[in-house]
């Protein structure tokens, strides 16, 4: 009986092996480090390796630690090179050998090639296309246009007594709107955590609080107190606002990468839609039957 051969697991295999290699002799290796810059410096024309006749430069070999688990990725090149120099070497041997048994005619080799052609073809099309119109200028126009939504939450600063009773509540209120201190009254009388610091509850924006308590604080000037406590689940409130600040938005520099990439989206969205609108397009339903877009 004939076992069917599984690349996947002799992915898995080279993948292991490197690893097995990197644990045995990596901390040898890694002591014989040298200058990364001058080792990365024109990497493309730096020969590594010829398998009969045939070139590996050390660019190859830079792709291939950038797929590496992140946990090796945090190695040094001298830790790495060796396995994936032997890995490299190896895939141009069993290449190398499939090409004189023939398979380069093999129907499922051609077509593997044409999918994966198809693939690099639209991933090249649309970074090339994205790209050339993410310039300096459209990032500007894109941060003028948003930035006041990048801006944080609204926030606001205040205080809070916290009671059991509702009359009480609202006594306290009438002296705190006679000139009563708020921070002193808090603390004689709030049976909540801040009490000890004069019902200082700092800045928050509206989603750290219950709904109740945010509603009624958000509503307030600086300075101003609730006309009548505040209900919720964890009793009566009275609420001082002390001061409100908006986040301010993010420098420029600071958002270009979330911009380029709200552009990015932006631009491919667009460029789908006009390709769209300009292809002839037929959908099929599960029972065959033609439907024009």
């Amino acid at each position: 009986m004939m076992v069917s051969f599984n690349v996947n697991f002799m992915k898995k295999l080279s993948k292991y092996s490197i690893a097995l290699f990197i644990l045995c002799c990596g901390s040898a290796i890694a002591q014989t480090t040298s200058d990364t810059n001058n080792i990365l410096k024109d990497a493309e024309k730096k020969l590594v390796a010829k398998v009969e006749g045939e070139s590996i430069f050390l660019d190859e070999i830079l792709e291939m630690a950038k797929q590496l688990p992140r946990e090796y990725q945090k190695l040094s090149l001298d830790t790495v090179f060796p396995s994936l120099l032997a890995r490299a070497i190896d895939a141009r041997l069993v290449r190398n050998a499939g090409i004189k048994k023939g398979f380069s005619d093999n129907p499922e080799v051609k077509k593997r090639i044409e999918e994966i052609k198809g693939q690099i073809i639209s991933e090249v099309f649309l970074r090339t296309t994205i790209n050339s119109q993410i310039t300096e200028e459209a990032l500007q126009q894109l941060y003028t246009e948003t930035k006041s939504e990048m801006a944080g939450e609204e926030e606001v600063k205040a205080r809070h007594i916290l009671l059991n009773d509702e009359t009480k509540a609202n006594q306290l209120i009438k002296s705190l709107k006679d000139g009563a201190d708020f921070s002193e009254t808090a603390s004689k009388h709030s049976t909540g955590p801040s009490a000890s610091s004069g019902g200082d509850l700092g800045w928050f924006t509206k989603g750290q609080m219950v709904p109740e308590f945010s509603e009624a604080a958000f509503k307030l000037k600086p300075g101003q107190i609730v006309d009548k406590p505040v209900k919720t689940q964890f009793g009566w409130h009275i609420i001082l606002v002390e001061d409100r600040k908006s986040a301010a938005p993010p420098s420029f520099d600071n958002a270009r990468g979330q911009l380029a990439s709200k552009l990015s989206q932006s631009l491919l969205a667009t460029l789908l839609e006009d390709l769209r609108e300009n292809a002839k397009i037929e959908r099929f339903d599960i029972n065959v039957k033609s439907t024009k877009k």
